[in-house]
């Protein structure tokens, strides 16, 4: 793991992308999407797929490690997954997800990283698309 960013920061981020690409994809000019559509508890089991030793994951909401775990990836994977239980169970009690403002639930995670600077960093660290890559998306529109 990256020494200068800890584990928790690396959950965060990982709330951070869910939130992002969530904003995104209700800003998406080609479609109208419904976030109450979604399936967030397969979501949630895409990213528990993801981490390397699930088995060292808590069996509730909210996820954590019992034991230390210093991949990124893990980390990321778990933040993600906490947002999309947490969105699941906004959607059970009726709430219009639609109306999400993923704008000020990044600011607020934001806040609470211990590297705030991350946020700056955040296309070297998740957006990784090379110029081949988008001009191949580009004919795709």
């Amino acid at each position: 793991m990256n020494k200068e960013i800890s584990e928790t920061d690396w959950m965060i981020m990982g709330m951070i992308h869910t939130y992002k690409v969530l904003d995104k994809t209700m800003k998406d000019k080609y479609g109208k999407h419904d976030m109450n559509d979604v399936d967030y508890v397969y979501l949630t089991e895409m990213q528990r797929r993801n981490i390397q030793n699930p088995t060292a994951l808590s069996d509730e909401f909210p996820y954590v490690f019992l034991e230390i775990n210093t991949s990124e990836n893990d980390n990321v994977q778990i933040g993600m997954m906490n947002v999309f239980t947490l969105l699941d169970k906004q959607k059970k009690k009726g709430e219009n997800l639609n109306t999400l403002d993923c704008e000020y639930l990044i600011n607020s995670l934001v806040s609470e990283l211990q590297s705030p600077e991350l946020v700056e960093k955040y296309d070297d660290l998740f957006v990784q698309i090379n110029k081949e890559d988008k001009d191949d998306l580009e004919d795709l529109k």
